[in-house]
């Protein structure tokens, strides 16, 4: 059994383990809270979309792994009239796949055209340098702010364009000449801030897990960026690291871009997604670096033993988190697979892997990772019934009483357990102090969801 403490100083047990790479490497505006996924908003019409993705070092393997895996992402999308240019640092190299050295680079940029009534999207990983741009080994010279400027504009010219730049001190990309009326800039740190998460025996970077895990669902650009920053800023608080601090530029003429994967339709936002793999759960086969894997050896053994109903979410930078029947013995196979990820996700800070269910492993992306669940925690706005984690489906109606009682009052939960407390009172600190009570009155660890009408879970764990 995991601990994860959170700076409340409160202490929760609930089966989650192996919090992230504590010895976390430097990779290479402040962020805002991240807003919730709009269940209620129709589907917007996929547009084609003309991609760059480029790995700048391959040294060691968490950047080609981020540019495979958006490959993966926009080729589910099958848009006609969308294409993606892969580039990569590595001497052996896919067919099809070009060398990211500066030459190359700049070269397919200046012919990326938009697609008709489409964008462009470039997403560049990579080490940096403070005011020097991003590395790119092949050619072992640095892409400058100017550079992709001017590359850019004789590319994508003034279509709608998303850059992306994850490296140490990328805010420098945010800035002019960047910033044009046509372009989103996107950036895992500030112009004077490390970012984190670069090492051999990671998957991906801190910034560019949170990102792939924030783009599936999200309605626009806008929610990527505070989905993105939230889980960055909550991973580093975890382990005590200065704030990268993420950046961004919306330029007039793009401000409501939508992103770029499809919204599934309205009410479906709970939805669980999991094809399985033709090959049953393999402990060894759990996404995560070895040494977190040996490490949580009795964690997955007791996964593989359990009796269904269960489930398995995990990070790839080794957060565990189980799901199994409750006390209640009343919980679905769908209530269990929705309390494993939501109780990552709150550890998190972003998207997880529902990696199994029950003794079935998930289905594998063509680039061989394990694809990200979208989003299932919902951590502001106005409380719903149908989508309160850490629940089980019938005890929904409930949820629904505590809305019609009168104010003030507090809806407290237990994440590791299926356990709520309802608080009333003379006031909002009184409904506070006896919802939490009634919640712990099992020996529960809770937490306060909702005051009124309104969530207050937020980002701050």
């Amino acid at each position: 059994m995991g601990w994860f403490q959170p700076g409340s100083g409160k202490r929760y047990r609930w089966g989650l383990v192996g919090l992230f790479c504590v010895a976390a490497l430097a990779a290479c505006g402040a962020p805002t809270r991240p807003s919730e996924p709009a269940a209620a908003a129709a589907a917007p019409v996929a547009r084609p979309i003309a991609a760059v993705l480029a790995a700048g070092d391959a040294s060691i393997p968490v950047f080609d792994n981020a540019v495979e895996v958006i490959r993966d992402l926009l080729d589910e999308r099958a848009v006609a009239g969308s294409s993606a240019a892969l580039l990569s640092a590595r001497r052996q190299r896919p067919a099809g796949e070009e060398f990211s050295a500066l030459p190359t680079l700049e070269a397919r940029l200046q012919a990326t055209k938009a697609p008709a009534g489409g964008s462009c999207l470039v997403f560049l990983t990579s080490h940096g340098s403070r005011d020097q741009g991003l590395y790119l080994a092949a050619s072992r010279e640095s892409l400058m702010p100017a550079d992709l400027d001017r590359s850019l504009d004789t590319g994508c010219g003034t279509a709608p364009t998303v850059v992306i730049v994850s490296g140490c001190f990328s805010g420098q990309f945010a800035s002019p000449p960047m910033t044009r009326p046509n372009r989103i800039v996107l950036t895992a740190a500030r112009a004077d801030r490390t970012s984190f998460g670069c090492g051999a025996g990671l998957t991906y970077t801190y910034f560019d897990e949170c990102l792939i895990g924030a783009l599936p669902n999200a309605a626009d650009w806008h929610e990527v960026y505070t989905r993105t920053s939230g889980c960055v800023a909550q991973r580093e608080r975890q382990i005590d690291i200065t704030p990268s601090e993420p950046q961004a530029y919306f330029g007039e003429a793009v401000r409501d871009l939508p992103a770029p994967l499809a919204v599934r339709g309205p009410g479906n936002i709970e939805k669980i997604s999991f094809t399985p793999a033709p090959t049953p759960f393999r402990p060894h086969l759990v996404p995560i670096d070895r040494a977190a894997r040996q490490g949580e050896y009795e964690t997955i053994k007791t996964y593989a033993e359990a009796m269904p109903p269960k489930a398995l979410a995990v990070t790839p930078g080794g957060l565990l988190a189980l799901g199994t029947q409750d006390e209640s013995g009343r919980a679905s196979e769908d209530d269990v697979a929705r309390l494993a990820l939501q109780r990552c996700e709150l550890v998190s800070g972003g998207a997880c892997i529902l990696f199994a269910r029950d003794n079935e492993m998930t289905d594998l992306l063509p680039s061989g990772q394990a694809p990200f669940h979208p989003l299932t925690l919902v951590r502001s706005g106005t409380l719903d019934p149908a989508r309160t984690p850490f629940i089980r489906d019938d005890q929904r109606p409930e949820i629904a009483q505590y809305l019609a009682l009168p104010g003030p009052k507090a809806l407290a939960l237990s994440p590791g357990h299926t356990e709520f407390g309802i608080g009333t009172g003379a006031d909002i600190q009184a409904a506070r102090a006896e919802a939490l009570d009634r919640c712990r009155a099992g020996q529960r660890d809770c937490l306060l969801y909702a005051e009124g009408d309104r969530i207050v879970l937020g980002w701050s764990q």
